[in-house]
């Protein structure tokens, strides 16, 4: 993992297992805030993945990105979490969710905007960040976390978070 993501990964570790340390700003109503959650699961396939969304995203015009769906469209124009698509082909069949930010220069501020700044997008971020519902004793919850440097806005970071189930 790159320095980048390794500080991605430490905000979202401290984020889960500190969310107080993260109040949502304006309007909190619908957003998650559990007493703190387990860590995610080191996914070294998770990590490539959200790299690679990454690095994807950044031949792309800044117009295309900026579009809140397309920010989760990989090189096929599917939503990366859909069926067929990497994660799932990973193994990651039940429960798979992305994070996508672009533009921050560092990883503390793209979990603080996922965290506290994330009204407009219904704390969809925060939520997937912090929410622990779906977790079961056999289940491991595990992430991946990408960075690339490049395209319009410089900085692109994915978080994708999934849960392994069936055969191992």
């Amino acid at each position: 993992m790159s320095i980048e993501e390794r500080e991605l990964r430490r905000f979202v570790t401290d984020a889960r297992t500190h969310p107080e340390k993260y109040p949502p700003r304006g309007n909190s109503a619908g957003a998650v805030m559990p007493p703190g959650v387990p860590d995610f699961k080191l996914s070294a396939v998770l990590t490539q993945i959200a790299r690679a969304h990454s690095e994807f995203l950044t031949g792309q015009d800044k117009d295309w990105v900026n579009d809140d769906e397309n920010m989760h469209r990989g090189p096929g124009g599917i939503l990366v979490g859909d069926p067929g698509q990497p994660m799932e082909q990973a193994g990651y069949r039940t429960w798979r969710r992305e994070n996508v930010a672009t533009g921050f220069d560092t990883a503390e501020k793209v979990v603080r905007f996922w965290m506290q700044d994330d009204e407009v997008w219904g704390w969809g971020h925060r939520n997937v960040i912090l929410f622990d519902d779906w977790y079961a004793p056999d289940d491991i919850r595990e992430a991946g976390f990408g960075y690339w440097k490049g395209g319009p806005w410089t900085h692109y970071w994915t978080l994708d978070m999934g849960r392994k189930t069936g055969p191992f």
